[in-house]
């Protein structure tokens, strides 16, 4: 999962949209999450914090419940 603040000067938009672009040419599950008016230290409102942890928890809920549905 790539997290990217749309307002980051560190890491650009474009880059992160590449690097998202690269892990899906892999087929690597991969999915690019834009917080918009965040920067580079993502949660400085409390929205953009929230925003993360929702993806981050949603994003690992969805990959448990497919490794356990592969599971025996």
């Amino acid at each position: 999962m790539v997290i990217t603040g749309e307002a980051d000067l560190r890491t650009p938009m474009a880059e992160s949209e590449q690097y998202y672009q690269a892990l899906r040419l892999k087929q690597v599950p991969s999915a690019l999450v834009r917080i918009p008016g965040a920067s580079h230290s993502i949660g400085q409102r409390p929205s953009q914090m929230i925003a993360q942890v929702l993806n981050t928890a949603a994003w690992f809920e969805r990959h448990r419940k497919r490794e356990a549905a592969a599971s025996p």
